[in-house]
Order: structure tokens, then sequence, then C-alpha cells
């Protein structure tokens, strides 16, 4: 269940422009369900030791704290699913591509839009302090963490759309009998 207002653990992940091919390689994108992929997610990436996701120090995290453009390339819905899978909760980036935007939000992940100097500061907190909280609260649309303190830039509909967890179907079923008064009248 979303919440309006959590103290999670980040993961600081110093990379920019990360597509959603390199958040899980098209090999892994086998199983058409929802679950069994976060092991996948950065799969290329996490062959490398020393890749921050294999960091014991981060393990326990829930927010993934990327660099700009997080997201872009193709509307692989994969992408959510294993990072979801793998256990994250929260994106927090300068800008998302747009349809892993909204398939984050239709799946019960946060994308956490802030300033990219934000960013930046967030990498060099978690890094020094792997233990430090990050604060998120929707209701104010603040981040906050050791002293920073950055706008969350997200509209009311985006909150409401992740805080009730209803598809787009399901938002549009609510006004149905307003859809079949029109078509009555129209048609």
């Amino acid at each position: 269940m979303p919440n309006l207002h959590c103290s999670v653990l980040g993961l600081p992940l110093r990379k920019s422009n990360v597509d959603t091919d390199q958040i899980i390689p098209a090999r892994f994108c086998y199983k058409p369900t929802r679950s069994g992929h976060g092991q996948s997610l950065f799969g290329d990436w996490r062959q490398d030791e020393k890749f921050v996701l294999n960091d014991v120090r981060y393990q326990g995290a829930k927010a993934i704290v990327a660099g700009r453009e997080f997201g872009t390339g193709s509307s692989r819905e994969y992408a959510v699913w294993a990072i979801k899978d793998a256990g994250f909760d929260y994106v927090i980036s300068a800008n998302f591509g747009d349809i892993f935007y909204r398939n984050s939000i239709l799946n019960g992940l946060l994308p956490v839009r802030i300033e990219e100097s934000g960013i930046y500061r967030l990498w060099e907190l978690l890094e020094k302090d792997p233990a430090m909280s990050l604060e998120i609260d929707l209701c104010s649309k603040k981040l906050s963490a050791a002293g920073l303190v950055s706008d969350i830039l997200i509209s009311d509909r985006d909150v409401d759309r992740y805080m009730s967890e209803m598809s787009e179907i399901e938002e549009t079923l609510l006004l149905i009998a307003d859809i079949e008064e029109f078509e009555a009248k129209n048609f």
C-alpha cells in the first residue's frame, strides 16, 4: 500500500541516461508476469562486483537515486516490474522517460522528480552515510535528508493515481454513468 509519507534508505546510482534496456536487458524479458524479474535488474551491470547494487552497504534500500533521463527508450513495462520485484518502491531522478513515468505510477513505483542539484547532493550524502534516511512526503511534496530539502515535482493527479493504485481503465469505469449519459445524448 503506498504511503503519503515515508522514511526509506537510498541507493546512489551514479548514472544518467539510463534506458529501459539497461534497467532490464531484452534477453530477460520472457516471462509475461509482473514477478520474477528482480534478479535481472541492471542485469549487465550487475556482472561488475563493484556495481552499487552489489554493495552490501545498500541492502534494504527502497529508493534508487539516479541521474537525469531515467527510464528512457522503449516502453518496456518489464523495467518497472524488475525495479519493484527487486524491492524498490521509489526512483528519484531529475527527469524520467514519459512512458516509464506513467508505467511507474500505474504499477506502484513512485517516480520522484527533484532538481538535478538535489540528486548530486543525495549521491554525496548516501555515499558518506549509506544508512541515512530519505524522507518522502507527498502531502508537502518535499524530499528531505540530512538538511537537504527538495521539492518533489509531481501533479496532484499523479499523487492520486499512485495512492489509489487504480489503472487507467479502472479510473475510466468510475465515470461509466457519465459516459453512458453523454453517449445517449449525442449518438
